[in-house]
């Protein structure tokens, strides 16, 4: 297999990735309701995750190839499956905090691994996307890390008001 088509493979994957993510972030800022600056910027997430979909698909179909909507459907099914557990639990939004940040790990070193590839095959204009979705998915980490504590206290004062009144 060439290096191109073991990118474009890769791409198939990216765009599978980000399409599955949609579904798990809605829910995930529905859950914020009561915390409206962090609803507030998983939305703007949404929105970067939505044009990260778009510019995958614009790069698949710029190297002749179109993403699978089979694998993309699979994925979605995938992401929606993993939610429903957390769903029922009360420390939601802690959750949704550690998975949404592991995604943004993965996503970190997907887009990493492309962007050398793309650097390989001399695709500039890929390398150029590439590093675009990684300064958002960047700071999208930094963004969670820094609110993992802030989440995890709201919880436990929220689960410590409920035990004192009840």
């Amino acid at each position: 297999m060439s290096h191109q088509a073991t990118v474009i493979g890769w791409l198939k994957d990216a765009y599978a990735l980000e399409t599955s993510l949609i579904p798990a972030l809605k829910k995930h800022a529905n859950d914020l309701e009561h915390l409206p600056a962090a609803r507030s910027r998983i939305e703007q997430h949404i929105a970067e995750t939505e044009r990260h979909a778009d510019l995958v698909k614009s790069c698949l179909e710029r190297l002749g190839d179109d993403p699978s909507m089979l694998k993309a459907g699979m994925a979605n099914l995938g992401g929606m499956a993993k939610e429903v557990p957390m769903a029922l639990a009360a420390d939601t939004i802690v959750k949704n905090a550690l998975s949404d940040y592991a995604s943004e790990q993965f996503e970190i070193a997907c887009y990493s691994s492309l962007l050398a590839s793309a650097q390989l095959i001399g695709d500039e204009q890929l390398a150029s996307v590439c590093q675009e979705i990684l300064a958002d998915e960047h700071a999208m980490a930094q963004w969670l890390a820094e609110q993992i504590p802030v989440l995890t206290q709201h919880y436990l004062e929220q689960e410590h008001a409920r035990s004192l009144g009840a």
